[in-house]
């Protein structure tokens, strides 16, 4: 009898889907407010001395009409039976992203919540901030979009009654253009809104991490902000004191490279084997070389924690820059595509026109 196959569990490409989902572009924008809400409300209590169980079972009321409070209230659960909070929110991957996740692992182990849950909310307002500027960015393309649209499905008409000399079909003729342009607009834009989800496939996330750091500033982003996230774990995990192999993994684990945490290993290998974590951060080729600067002289100085915060801040920084200058190049693109479609109908139209008129010429002229 032939052994069948075991197939994958339907639970985990539902939880695949809901964590890609859940880490969308646009839903995390959506869902930005009640997220901020909770690591605001978490920091205040935690400052006021409050008990985990007690902040988390305020913080998760109207859990039964909310699915991000009932993830709270079961972090809260597991927090009150005796887990730790970063490996309870370490089993809501759908809504605690992994950097959050070891940098308050981190944080925990050095009694620094308070800090840490500061710096989660700053970067989550900034990140919400950078969302907004890119939508209101969009707003001219926006503009130019429509114009193609509409513009475009005048100049397509003139053309086709140019061509057929059926001058009393203009309504009709417009009207299927229109259909379409918008047809092949919503059909770009659902590409666009699917391609994270797809992106984030098991099968294609690890080529598609490797490929978009080759990409001209869409590489410099992911690369600054893994090196921001790495810096800030690592930092927080050797200031409270955790073995250094231990904190480099979990610096490894908040990168989100797939790439960097499969080196996670070796990597920990050559750090107990006598190399300097300088070498070993170098060998991995997360930082640039000032930081590395920066990191040799820290180790040597024994100021590492507080040296790997501002080495994460001017990585933020530095992503943050990158990627407005990634959202003017594409907007830029979109709008010279727009510009060069249109003006090429134009053309085309014109051109129609003049055969027209050498068509009526030698007409006249027989």
């Amino acid at each position: 009898m032939r052994s069948a196959q075991r197939p994958v569990p339907a639970r985990e490409g539902r939880d695949w889907l809901a964590t890609a989902w859940a880490r969308h572009p646009l839903v995390a924008m959506a869902r930005h407010r009640p997220r901020l809400t909770f690591f605001q409300g978490l920091h205040g209590m935690i400052r006021a001395g409050m008990a985990l169980p007690i902040a988390f079972s305020d913080l998760s009321r109207g859990a039964a009409r909310d699915p991000f409070r009932r993830a709270v209230a079961q972090v809260g659960e597991a927090v009150a039976a005796g887990s730790g909070l970063a490996e309870a929110m370490r089993r809501q991957p759908r809504w605690f992203e992994p950097q959050t996740v070891e940098l308050l692992g981190a944080a925990e182990a050095s009694g620094t919540l308070d800090t840490a849950l500061a710096r989660i909310v700053e970067q989550m307002q900034e990140a919400q901030r950078m969302r907004w500027r890119a939508v209101m960015l969009c707003l001219y393309p926006g503009y130019l979009l429509a114009a193609f649209i509409f513009g475009g499905s005048l100049l397509d008409t003139a053309t086709s009654i140019m061509a057929s000399g059926k001058a009393d079909a203009i309504v009709s003729t417009f009207v299927s253009h229109l259909i379409h342009n918008l047809l092949l607009v919503a059909s770009i834009g659902l590409g666009a809104f699917l391609a994270p989800l797809v992106l984030a496939a098991p099968a294609i996330e690890p080529h598609w991490a490797r490929l978009r750091m080759r990409v001209p500033l869409l590489g410099r982003v992911h690369r600054e902000l893994q090196a921001s996230h790495f810096s800030l774990v690592l930092g927080a995990a050797l200031g409270a004191g955790l073995e250094a192999g231990q904190s480099l993994r979990m610096a490894l684990d908040a990168s989100g490279s797939p790439l960097l945490r499969s080196r996670a290993t070796l990597a920990i290998h050559r750090l107990r084997s006598g190399a300097s974590l300088t070498d070993v951060v170098e060998w991995l080729d997360v930082l640039d070389g000032e930081s590395l600067q920066l990191v040799a002289t820290a180790e040597r100085t024994g100021d590492l924690d507080s040296v790997l915060a501002l080495v994460s801040r001017e990585h933020t920084e530095a992503s943050m820059r990158a990627l407005r200058t990634l959202m003017f190049v594409v907007i830029g693109l979109l709008s010279v595509f727009l510009f060069v479609t249109n003006i090429g109908k134009v053309v085309q139209l014109q051109a129609g026109y003049q055969n027209k008129l050498g068509e009526l010429n030698d007409a006249l002229g027989e």
